[in-house]
Formats: structure tokens, C-alpha cells, sequence
């Protein structure tokens, strides 16, 4: 009997010592573990690393953003061999690239290497043409489009040279068919007065040339009869819900 007592006591012993050992394992566990002090250090040190790689890329976009910028400016940069023009008195440089931006043109002709075109003297072409308004030819040939300024005078005698030059893209423009823009026509109105034009003007140039829009160019009375008078035969259209044509035409100081 007291064998027995002795084993189980030992076997408590025992049971005892491993649970003290389970518990101080377990208390070492926790004392391994971070306190939230050091979480928050942690976390700390990771939010700034994500802020220093967010100013960084940012940095490369921008650093994209200004290279593709330049790159779209360089475009219009011609690294080849560059010419002097003179224009009537009026000296221009360009490029050979840009002369032949247009192969059915007077300018692409001169320069192809077909004719055998060679400077003067100075080193500089010459064109017996007015140079007033080449610089609007030269523009268009550098970007594709045609800037110009709401003057009729402008526009006419850029017309001639564009007609002398060949430039189809700027005849295109300035040679627009009537009432196209119109939003006032409708297309078989459009093409009637076209005809009716037609059988009256026969002996007239087909160019016609918009010289004044409400829309654009303002709704006063006095803007019309600036624009339009002394311009030679024009044909106005008009329309209104309230008075009659000849209530506005007569109110516009015409007679119908």
C-alpha cells in the first residue's frame, strides 16, 4: 500500500513539474511575442516606405509626361537640310522636308531635284510672289492647319497664292461650297439657291467666300453693314420666327 501512495505521489510529482514546464513555456511564448509599441514601429517604417515608392513614381510620370512633351514638339523639328526663301522681299526659313509636305504642289516641284532649282548669290531662293501672306502657306505646310484672321482681304489674296502654289488642302478650305455651314438651309434649299446662283451668275467666279455669320461675327446691325457693305454682290440669308424678310431687310437698312 504505501509502494502504491509513493508511486502516485511520484506520478503527481511529475504530473506537477510538466505542468510547471507547459506553463513556463508559455509564458516565454508571450514574452517572444511584439508588444504594440513595436507593431507600431513596424507599420511606421512600412507607411513611409510606401510613401517614398508613391513620390517615386510619381516622380518617373512626370519625368514621362515631359519627355513625351518635348518628343510631340520635336516633331515639328526638321533635322535636315534647311532653305532660305525669299518671298517678294520677304525672307522665310524652312526646311526641305517641309516644301514637300505637299507632292502635287509648286513649292514640292521646285524643290524635288526634278528641275534643277538652285539659290542666288546670298544663298537664298527666290519666288516673284507677294511674301505678305506666305507665312500662312509655310504654317499650313509645318502643322496641317490653317490659321487665319476673320479679314476678307486676308483670305482673298491668300486664295491667289494658294491657286499659284497649288496647295490643295488650303484651296479646300477657302473655296468651300455655299451655304455648307448654313444651319438655318436645309439641303435641298441649299441646292436650289445654289442653282438659282448658278443661272444668274454665269459669267461670275464660282468662289464664294462666307463673309459674315451671326454666330461669329455678332448680331448687330452695324456689324453686318461693316463687313458686308462694298464687297460687291452678296446674297444674305435670313430667318425669323416673328417679322417678315422684308421687316428685316428693311430694319438692316436694304431694300429688298
Amino acid at each position: 500500500m504505501l509502494s502504491n501512495r509513493i508511486s502516485k505521489k511520484g506520478d503527481s510529482h511529475k504530473y506537477n513539474d510538466a505542468r510547471k514546464t507547459e506553463l513556463s513555456s508559455s509564458g516565454s511564448s508571450k514574452k517572444d511575442l511584439p508588444d504594440d509599441k513595436a507593431l507600431d514601429e513596424v507599420n511606421k517604417h512600412i507607411t513611409n516606405a510606401f510613401g517614398i515608392l508613391r513620390r517615386e513614381i510619381s516622380k518617373v510620370r512626370k519625368e514621362k509626361e515631359a519627355f513625351e512633351e518635348v518628343a510631340k514638339k520635336l516633331e515639328h523639328v526638321h533635322f535636315s537640310t534647311m532653305l532660305k526663301l525669299n518671298v517678294g522681299g520677304h525672307l522665310f526659313s524652312t526646311s526641305l522636308e517641309t516644301m514637300n509636305k505637299d507632292p502635287g504642289s509648286v513649292l514640292h516641284a521646285m524643290f524635288s531635284g526634278r528641275f534643277g532649282t538652285k539659290p542666288g548669290e546670298d544663298g537664298t531662293y527666290f519666288i516673284d510672289r507677294d511674301g505678305t501672306n506666305f507665312r500662312y502657306i509655310l504654317n499650313y505646310l509645318r502643322t496641317g492647319k490653317l490659321l487665319l484672321p476673320e479679314d476678307t482681304v486676308v483670305r482673298k489674296e491668300l486664295l491667289s497664292e494658294a491657286e499659284f502654289y497649288q496647295i490643295e488642302g488650303i484651296l479646300s478650305e477657302l473655296k468651300a461650297q455655299p451655304f455648307q455651314d448654313s444651319v438655318i438651309l436645309s439641303s435641298e434649299q441649299r441646292h436650289i439657291l445654289i442653282d438659282w446662283l448658278r443661272d444668274r451668275l454665269e459669267s461670275a467666279s464660282e468662289d464664294y467666300v462666307l463673309l459674315y455669320h451671326a454666330t461669329r461675327n455678332g448680331w448687330n446691325a452695324s456689324n453686318f453693314h461693316s463687313i458686308c457693305h462694298r464687297e460687291g454682290p452678296t446674297l444674305t440669308v435670313m430667318k425669323s420666327e416673328i417679322l417678315s424678310l422684308e421687316d428685316i431687310l428693311r430694319n438692316n437698312g436694304i431694300n429688298p
